[in-house]
């Protein structure tokens, strides 16, 4: 019953004007990754809460990726350190970024409003922060099966939502590759019940 989920999630990403096979296997690398997540998540949450689970991963996130941020802060520094009063040392990203995090250069949105960078890493620090333990909490409600198949429903959504956000020329097969993953979302959750009985 996940075989119409998978397909319908293909045939949605397929019609994305800028699909890409190595993007999209790296796509079913990570399915694959927060499958084994689900299930070691589903384990641990019999020894603590969500908000626990949800600190010990955000503490093994900041040991693995510490190296890279502190390779691009030294870069950065670098770079700043090294422009006399000019931008010599500068290359135009860094400028961007050391602008934009000082709160002098907005970063201009779909709508026309701005914001600076700090104020929009932290509303995705907050929400990130609230879809995890929203996960993990769902998690604590159900199988770890059920939990991939829901987002592999929600990934399905979020295609179809950047489609109509990005203005995206939609296609049949979009169309149909969205049936196909809540068809299949709710056969697998028939199927199961009635296993379960």
């Amino acid at each position: 019953t996940l075989v119409p989920v998978v397909a319908g999630l293909i045939l949605c990403s397929k019609s994305e004007l800028r699909f890409d096979t190595i993007g999209f296997l790296a796509a079913v690398t990570n399915n694959c990754a927060d499958c084994v997540q689900n299930v070691m998540s589903k384990r641990m949450l019999a020894h603590m809460r969500p908000t626990q689970l949800q600190f010990y991963t955000s503490v093994a996130a900041l040991v693995l990726q510490s190296p890279w941020v502190l390779k691009d802060v030294g870069h950065l520094i670098k770079s700043i350190g090294s422009s006399s009063g000019g931008s010599d040392g500068f290359d135009t990203d860094d400028e961007a970024l050391y602008a934009a995090l000082k709160g002098g250069t907005p970063i201009d949105s779909h709508d026309g409003t701005e914001m600076a960078l700090w104020k929009l890493l932290l509303i995705d620090a907050i929400f990130y922060h609230l879809q995890s333990v929203s996960a993990y909490c769902t998690m604590g409600c159900m199988s770890p099966v059920s939990q991939s198949v829901a987002n592999t429903l929600k990934r399905a959504l979020l295609v179809w939502a950047s489609i109509l956000y990005f203005h995206n020329p939609i296609t049949n097969s979009g169309i149909l590759g969205i049936m196909m993953v809540v068809s299949g979302v709710f056969l697998y959750n028939h199927v199961r019940r009635i296993h379960q009985s």
